[in-house]
Parts: C-alpha cells; sequence; structure tokens
C-alpha cells in the first residue's frame, strides 16, 4: 500500500438505513452520532481516546459528522474491538460535493472469537452549535477538511435509528492488534500503518 492509496471514495449509495441517514443530512440540519448506547435522550461531551497528533479530536466533546458511513462505522464498533483506525474527509481547505469525499475504515479483530462488529444506533442531532473541524496540510494527502464535528456541550438526541454491521456500504478492513500498535510506536505519522 501506497502513501497516499489507503482510502477509497466514500459511498453515495446505500441500502434503505444508509439512505435514511443520508436523506437527513442532505439539507445540512442534522448530523450523525454512531454508538453502541442505545436509549439516550441526551448526548454529554466526553474526553475521546485519540492518538493523533491534531488538538481537535481531543477536544472533550461529542463528536459527529455529516457522513452516514462513517457514522455507521462507529455504530456498528462492538466493545471487543481492540482498535479502530478510522478517517472520512475531502481533499482541499472546504468540505465539497458528497463524491468527493474519501473513508478509510479497519479494525483491529477482538480477542478469541469476539468480533469487532455489533449492532448500535446512529444518533441524529441538529447541527446547530457544533463546529466542523479545521482544514490541515496533511504531509502526504495535502490540505485536507475531514467530516468532523464538536459540540463541547451535551446535545439533545433528536433521533435515534438502529443499524447492523451489514447496512455498511463498503467493505471494512480488519487488521491485526500488535502488528498496527507497534508499527504506530515506530513511525507515528505512518497512519495507516497497513500493508
Amino acid at each position: 500500500m501506497g502513501d497516499n492509496d489507503w482510502h477509497s471514495p466514500a459511498p453515495i449509495r446505500g441500502d434503505a438505513t444508509w439512505s435514511r441517514l443520508a436523506r437527513l443530512v442532505a439539507d445540512r440540519e442534522f448530523l450523525l452520532h454512531g454508538s453502541q448506547s442505545p436509549g439516550l435522550d441526551v448526548l454529554k461531551p466526553n474526553a475521546p481516546l485519540d492518538f493523533s497528533a491534531d488538538t481537535f479530536s481531543k477536544t472533550k466533546g461529542v463528536f459527529a459528522t455529516e457522513d452516514p458511513t462513517w457514522a455507521m462505522a462507529y455504530a456498528v464498533r462492538s466493545s471487543a474491538c481492540r482498535q479502530f483506525l478510522n478517517a472520512c474527509f475531502y481533499p482541499g481547505d472546504a468540505a465539497g460535493e458528497w463524491r468527493e469525499r474519501r473513508i478509510f475504515l479497519s479494525y483491529a479483530s477482538g480477542d478469541g472469537d469476539l468480533s469487532p462488529l455489533a449492532p448500535g444506533v446512529v444518533y441524529v442531532l441538529r447541527r446547530e452549535g457544533f463546529i466542523r473541524m479545521p482544514s490541515y496540510r496533511d504531509p502526504a494527502l495535502g490540505l485536507m477538511t475531514e467530516c468532523q464535528f464538536v459540540s463541547t456541550g451535551a446535545v439533545q438526541v433528536v433521533g435515534e435509528i438502529p443499524v447492523d454491521p451489514t447496512n455498511l456500504p463498503i467493505e471494512p478492513r480488519f487488521h491485526d492488534y500488535d502488528v498496527v500498535s507497534e508499527r504506530s510506536a515506530c513511525r507515528p505519522d505512518g497512519f495507516p500503518w497497513h500493508d
């Protein structure tokens, strides 16, 4: 895998569940948040477990996205998943057209026979009060704008949509936790540390 070919085009079509989420974010009024915790009325700010170099991704807050596939990917990440490598972004210094989005998903398998994937929920949230992660320059990709937003305050849930791993419109990758952990320790800037 070369330095710039680890990501692929983000899906622009999916099944009925994916399409429902896509319609909700199409008018830019709502954002999506994937979770393994159903039944919540309010999402409260949390400090994320994040190893990226930027400070935005370490903000104590509620994170959300405009991309239905990325939200679903977080929703179906089971508690047995030891590591989740992911990205969803637009090339360039601003959010562009949907078809320009790029995505990468890779889950580390759980201990023993435990699957890193399980059914979850995607919460629908009003976009008001969220800010988009500022664009930045990646050493290999150049300018990029992530599909990531954060609110530092609690956020009221507008809707909850159950999702299943089969709803993902792309085939996620799977990786060995120990191998990737060793590679990332040796080369912190080498995301996503796959072959």
